[in-house]
């Protein structure tokens, strides 16, 4: 199983203050097969945003896929960067994802020291957050596995949200023709292709060098 580590894959990328427009979720399809096996799908999930170098966020929806079908809804997973977030006194951010009915998740609070350098600019979240000391989040899965558009952003401990992204999860129907899509994909791959194993994405722990003291002051 491809373990994904969100927040690991971001790097520095440029100020984001206002809503672009509505990101459509898309679903990437993995080939994989195994010595001897034939070729089969990888993970399956819905994604806007991406892990990619200058991206500002990333949202999925994970399944279990059944034989042919999308199958259950397993997880939702985000992370939002605010690289020019900056105050003169320490403070925090944390992600929120906002349903269609206007509900409310957070996810993990990120420290944001004083002045412009910190280690960290991002706050990532998932529905199981409140199983490694974050929120709980009752009824995002629900919420996800209904559709409609969501809005992810970040909260700050003044209450102040910033960075929203408009999200279309799109209906059930038409996540089940991008699934058929892919497991055609699949049903059409060469059955004598390079064998492929899933990837896992690790950072390991990086020294952190320390921060100015006393901080700079805020541009």
């Amino acid at each position: 199983m491809r373990a994904v580590i969100i927040a690991a894959a971001f790097t520095a990328l440029g100020a984001c203050a206002t809503s672009d427009p509505v990101h459509t979720v898309h679903m990437p399809l993995e080939i994989l097969r195994a010595e001897g096996e034939a070729p089969r799908m990888g993970e399956v999930y819905l994604q806007a945003g991406s892990l990619n170098p200058g991206a500002r966020f990333v949202f999925e929806i994970w399944f279990d896929p059944e034989a042919d079908e999308i199958g259950t809804l397993r997880a939702v997973t985000w992370a939002v960067k605010f690289p020019d977030y900056c105050r003169d006194e320490a403070s925090w951010v944390q992600s929120v994802v906002i349903g269609p009915s206007g509900q409310v998740w957070r996810g993990y609070r990120s420290y944001v020291p004083a002045g412009p350098d910190r280690h960290q600019d991002w706050s990532s979240g998932s529905s199981g957050a409140e199983r490694h000391g974050g929120p709980a989040t009752p009824g995002l899965l629900e919420a996800a596995a209904e559709g409609g558009r969501f809005t992810i952003g970040l909260e700050d401990n003044t209450g102040q949200r910033m960075y929203e992204e408009v999200i279309d999860t799109l209906t059930p129907a038409r996540r089940e023709q991008l699934f058929a899509a892919n497991v055609e994909a699949v049903r059409n791959a060469d059955p004598e292709m390079p064998v492929a194993g899933e990837q896992l994405y690790s950072l390991g722990n990086p020294a952190r060098p320390a921060l100015p003291t006393p901080p700079r002051p805020c541009p």
